[in-house]
């Protein structure tokens, strides 16, 4: 079982997010990719002496998550945002559940009672969410993965309605992350926000989804 948290300038919040992860010996393998990092997350990481790919340019989420599968032969992936913040071993243990009692092919994490911002944004678009499990075998295309960008996400979600997978859905209770603003100032932020909108409707429209679709995955 693996562990991959792909990581674009996660200085602040990394290390508590492999921290608990070690700490809660449900892998057998930590993988971190720093997508084109510019601060101090390649160093964090490797303090908690896990593998890091340090890739030399940004090349999206779908391109970061690609290579953090390629880095690994585990059956049951786990996806963690590296902005994570009161991430708690129980998070991780209800990810899993639906997948280890072969519940469900893929389950899907969703922010509760965190904050009200983060919750009320996942509730809006609950197939966004980076926190997943699943097993190897659903993937059949790391090329469309890897180029997918932001929206690496929708391409599983795609996966399920294509394949009429088994999916769960888990609310993981005082979970929430570091909002784009809170990073990197609010211009900045909302720009970065924008960005990844625009690549998220470039792929609804490029594969002929529509909202309803994808929805329906994630009730």
């Amino acid at each position: 079982m693996a562990l991959i948290i792909p990581a674009y300038n996660e200085v602040e919040t990394i290390g508590e997010v492999i921290e608990v992860a070690q700490e809660s010996n449900l892998f057998n393998e930590i993988v971190v990719v720093s997508d084109g990092s510019e601060d101090g997350t390649v160093k964090r990481a490797l303090d908690y002496g896990v593998k890091t790919i340090a890739l030399p340019k940004n090349l999206g989420k779908g391109a970061a998550m690609t290579i953090g599968m390629k880095n690994t032969l585990a059956e049951v992936i786990v996806f963690l945002d590296a902005d994570l913040v009161n991430l708690r071993e129980k998070h991780i243990k209800k990810l899993l559940a639906p997948i280890i009692a072969r519940r469900a092919d893929m389950s899907c994490g969703l922010f509760s009672g965190g904050r009200e911002n983060t919750d009320f944004a996942q509730r809006l678009t609950p197939y966004l969410t980076g926190q997943r499990a699943l097993r190897r075998e659903i993937i059949d295309s790391y090329e469309e993965l890897r180029d997918s960008k932001f929206g690496a996400e929708l391409y599983l979600t795609k996966l399920v309605i294509e394949k009429e997978l088994k999916v769960e859905k888990v609310l993981l209770e005082g979970l929430t992350h570091r909002m784009k603003e809170e990073k990197r100032g609010f211009i900045i932020g909302i720009i970065s926000r924008i960005k990844m909108y625009w690549e998220v409707f470039k792929y609804f429209k490029k594969n002929n989804l529509s909202y309803n679709s994808i929805s329906s995955t994630t009730k």
